[in-house]
């Protein structure tokens, strides 16, 4: 075939070599450019009514995992470790209406809290990033069990909770009340 090729070239007074080397070239440049990573937009989905332009990506396992830590502080009735993954001016609504405003207030609510023997159960978590403002949230389920007085109580909450800077500055909790087992 290069005989025949090669007489063609000449006849046309191109070098076969020079041709063929060509090829090779652009062929080696079309596998580089297929082979680089092709940029992706981040798959977003949501809703978020005071902006309409707003979209969530699912967030990071390491946020899964502090949320954990986070719950397990408060099993342990470590009241040093909860506080301080919690940002000094942290923001918690409670499902009645009552507004925590800092650590100093949440701790208090937090002696109770543990007097009543609360054990945390976390059943889901999904931490988000919003896209626009980067910020950090996640919206997690828990078991609560408590004893008052000889009696259990289980309560299931739902949180939002908004990290900042890998702290927790915010938490809105609604609530679910079970029904008491006879």
């Amino acid at each position: 075939m290069e005989k025949k090729w090669g007489k063609i070239f000449r006849l046309q007074n191109i070098n076969y070599k020079s041709f063929k080397m060509k090829k090779y070239v652009l062929l080696i440049a079309i596998l580089f450019a297929s082979c680089a990573e092709q940029k992706q937009e981040p798959k977003t989905a949501g809703y978020f009514i005071n902006d309409e332009e707003q979209s969530y990506m699912i967030g990071s396992d390491e946020t899964t995992e502090f949320i954990k830590k986070w719950a397990d502080a408060h099993n342990e009735r470590d009241m040093e470790s909860l506080l301080s993954m919690e940002k000094a001016d942290i923001k918690i609504e409670l499902p009645d209406g009552t507004v925590i405003n800092g650590k100093d207030e949440h701790s208090k609510v937090l002696e109770s809290f543990f007097a009543n023997n609360v054990t945390w159960k976390p059943y889901w978590i999904l931490p988000y990033t919003a896209v626009k403002g980067q910020k950090t949230w996640v919206i997690a389920g828990f078991q609560l069990k408590s004893n008052v007085d000889g009696e259990e109580n289980v309560v299931l909450h739902m949180g939002d909770i908004q990290l900042e800077d890998g702290l927790v500055s915010r938490i809105i909790v609604y609530e679910n009340q079970r029904p008491k087992k006879e």
